[in-house]
């Protein structure tokens, strides 16, 4: 894991860039942290099935125990399945996993999900950057739409795509859960200081872009969210603690 110190940092994008969700920018000031320096990969994931995570009723939040049980899930959607194996090699980004089961391997590991300030901190540094490597597009720093296989590449792919603090594949690779509700008016009235996002919700957010995404939402400011049951091919999680 990186460790983040205190202090603040630029969140969010200045009036006439980025979208209405990512306003106003605003000075965020966040408490030490730490973050897995990767995304959790499909052989990291594959120590919670061996270790019976899916049947650890206390590693669940009840929500998430509830819709696993209804659901039926036992492992990541695509996993284990011959079609999909380009995209689920050990050392690929795990994905097809829906934000109630990162949150349970985040408490199988003893860390939790990051708060969307602090993956959004990890990504950009304080500096109000466009992209974790500075503020132009370049190619070769993260995996994007067009890329030959359809797929999230292996973790640590794209070294000179690391963030200031030296967190890597925050651009591109999955989409990554965050533990915030989404409100795309919530920048407006969110405290200044260790924010954790609304209360409650229909959507949680997810951030870092995709391999199937363009540039622009590769940015470190995009914002996206889905309903916490989602699980689709370019959707991973990483951890905080």
């Amino acid at each position: 894991m990186v460790t983040l110190p205190e202090g603040a940092f630029w969140r969010g994008s200045p009036e006439g860039v980025g979208l209405g969700d990512e306003h106003p920018q605003q000075s965020i000031f966040l408490k030490p942290f730490e973050i897995d320096a990767l995304p959790v990969t499909f052989g990291e994931f594959a120590a919670f099935i061996e270790a019976g995570g899916y049947l650890a009723h206390e590693l669940w939040s009840e929500q998430g125990w509830q819709e696993r049980t209804a659901q039926g899930w036992v492992r990541p959607r695509f996993f284990g399945e011959e079609e999909w194996a380009h995209l689920t090699e050990p050392n690929q980004p795990v994905c097809g996993i829906s934000f109630f089961e990162a949150e349970a391997y985040a408490a199988y590991a003893g860390k939790r999900l990051p708060t969307e300030a602090e993956w959004e901190k990890a990504a950009r540094g304080t500096d109000g950057r466009l992209y974790p490597w500075g503020n132009e597009w370049l190619e070769g720093r993260c995996s994007v739409r067009g890329h030959p296989v359809r797929a999230a590449p292996a973790v640590g792919s794209f070294p000179l795509g690391a963030s200031p603090y030296g967190v890597l594949d925050m651009a591109g690779g999955v989409w990554e859960w965050c533990a915030d509700w989404y409100d795309a008016a919530y920048y407006a009235r969110a405290p200044q200081r260790d924010p954790k996002g609304p209360a409650m919700g229909q959507l949680k957010v997810a951030r870092g872009g995709a391999w199937n995404a363009l540039p622009l939402q590769n940015r470190t400011a995009n914002r996206n969210a889905w309903r916490p049951t989602a699980r689709f091919s370019n959707l991973g999680f990483r951890c905080a603690r």
